[in-house]
């Protein structure tokens, strides 16, 4: 790969002025040295779970509740004496046959985890989509009447298909997966045929994205009514506003069940046939409010593109604009930092190496779309990026500047934006979304400390110190997992913490399973909340 090692010298000596040129020099002359001996950023241990672990996960997220929200769903209906239906007597073998053949995928990813660590991300939704079997298989025993199950197939169908895709685009899974994903496959194909649903999708992330889209379009018409001239605006406004109005329609098609998948699918295509030309006309303009709106709406275009399950398809005109404004994201950080910021940071000599790595690497990558490279190949080359971006941020990171850390938050968004237009795993941690789970857990947390105080004050237990106890103290610690994710703790720190808040939370389930009253479908319902969210955080983290 191509090095330009001059990119940030020149741009630095340029920007410091002559002064800032012989510090550059002088930078550069250590930071050469030094990029031998200093060794690059630590990784977390990657970590892979024994057999026992990954079981306990599955049983985890089947959850003991769930049995009892069936029964009543079924209130008044006598499930088993009801003829049993032609299709639920297909269905039966196959969805225990899903259900083993699903189980079997959780620990072979597992056992690849070390070997490819971009399975990290897909692993929490394997155990879902077990979970989700090996509920339904209980289920399918007791109920006769297919049709009473519907959602439950449907949601099974677009769990699998979901991951299925998402497996589809990690690169180097051997062949037992390969062909157990072939097998799941065909089983899901079969269930779909014998109770005769079609292919469905996760449409509750899906309209998720969809009205976040329609919100960044929304920004973006603000910012050209602000930015620009009434004769330029009125010129573009028509067509971001018949754009928006598509994605509102979609949104609404997405939750109306009887409009299926692939009208979604072809809705959605001519909001992009909308969208593409409006985009276009915008990037040509130099202006970080619309760089801004873009960069959200790129990723967000990408994740719905995913999570309708097209099929991955690289725009290079959309990969061009994104890493130019990578470019001038790094531009701008360096625009925000003083020559006295770089001199006090703890890895100074580490700055010309790690800036002017970044800059090639981008350089790089421009050269592999200009050539029109194989995917695989823009795949490897935004590698390159990300592992970049990893090491500046590394040195960048005890920056004392407010404005800095800003501008190295934006590099991060447009890396983001990157990726998902690319349609690509990461191995790394997801510190946002690590974020938002513990955020949720803290509130559903706070319900739970509510119900189960009703619950005990009505129905006095030996142990409602101790439990109240646990739950107080499972809050105490998803409180300081969550601070920690936001302050930057080390993903070692932050595992040590997950692994003890899941402990906390095995302790108050066993509590909470004891309810007998009125009060248990409430508990059942933050619980069947909290053990995803904490199997997903406890998944991310380790690594």
């Amino acid at each position: 790969m191509r090095r330009y090692g001059t990119c940030w010298a020149a741009s630095a000596a340029k920007r410091f002025g002559p002064g800032g040129a012989w510090l550059v020099a002088g930078l550069t002359l250590v930071g050469a040295v030094a990029d031998v001996a200093t060794a690059q950023p630590p990784r977390a241990t990657r970590v892979s779970y024994t057999p026992e672990q990954t079981k306990g996960f599955i049983e985890d997220l089947t959850n003991g509740f769930m049995d009892d929200i069936d029964r009543r769903r079924f209130q008044g209906i006598d499930v088993g004496t009801q003829t049993l239906t032609p299709e639920m007597r297909n269905v039966r073998p196959l969805i225990r046959d899903f259900a083993d053949e699903v189980s079997q995928l959780g620990y072979d990813l597992n056992d690849e985890l070390r070997r490819i660590p971009t399975l990290r991300n897909l692993l929490t939704d394997a155990y879902k989509v077990s979970a989700l079997a090996a509920s339904l298989d209980k289920t399918v025993q007791r109920v006769n009447d297919h049709q009473l199950l519907a959602t439950e197939f449907q949601n099974l169908d677009a769990a699998w298909r979901e991951l299925a895709y998402r497996l589809g685009n990690v690169r180097g899974i051997n062949r037992t997966i390969t062909d157990r994903i072939a097998a799941l496959n065909t089983l899901n194909d079969q269930i779909s045929e014998a109770i005769n649903i079609r292919p469905q999708v996760n449409r509750r992330d899906l309209s998720e994205k969809t009205y976040d889209l329609a919100n960044d379009l929304r920004n973006l018409i603000d910012d050209v009514q602000v930015e620009l001239g009434s004769r330029d605006s009125q010129r573009i406004l028509v067509g971001l506003n018949r754009a928006r109005s598509q994605v509102v329609s979609i949104a609404r098609m997405i939750e109306d069940n009887t409009i299926s998948a692939d009208t979604i699918t072809e809705e959605y295509k001519q909001f992009r046939a909308l969208w593409y030309p409006e985009r276009a006309k915008l990037q040509e303009y130099d202006n970080r409010y619309f760089e801004r709106s873009l960069r959200r709406i790129s990723q967000t275009d990408g994740e719905i593109h995913q999570l309708l399950l097209l099929p991955t398809k690289v725009d290079n005109t959309q990969l061009l604009y994104l890493t130019s404004a990578l470019r001038k994201d790094i531009d701008e950080f360096f625009d925000r930092t003083s020559l006295r910021l770089l001199m006090t940071l703890p890895q100074s000599d580490r700055v010309a190496g790690v800036a002017s790595e970044f800059y090639g690497v981008c350089e790089h990558f421009i050269d592999e779309v200009e050539s029109n490279a194989p995917y695989d190949q823009l795949v490897d080359s935004f590698r390159y990026i990300e592992d970049a971006q990893r090491n500046f941020t590394y040195v960048f990171r005890d920056m004392q500047s407010r404005e800095a850390l800003a501008a190295l938050a934006n590099i991060e968004q447009t890396i983001e934006a990157l990726r998902s237009s690319m349609q690509v795993q990461t191995d790394q941690f997801d510190r946002r979304r690590a974020a938002d789970l513990a955020a949720s857990v803290e509130t559903t947390a706070d319900q739970l400390e509510w119900a189960a105080n009703r619950w005990l004050s009505r129905d006095p237990q030996s142990f409602r110190n101790a439990c109240l106890q646990s739950i107080k103290q499972m809050r105490t610690q998803t409180a300081q997992l969550h601070q920690g994710i936001i302050g930057g703790a080390s993903v070692n720190q932050l595992r040590v913490q997950s692994e003890q808040l899941y402990d906390t939370w095995r302790t108050v389930y066993n509590y909470l399973i004891k309810c007998q009253t009125d009060d248990r479908p409430t508990l059942g319902r933050l619980s069947s909340k909290i053990t995803p969210a904490l199997v997903e955080l406890r998944t991310m983290i380790t690594q």
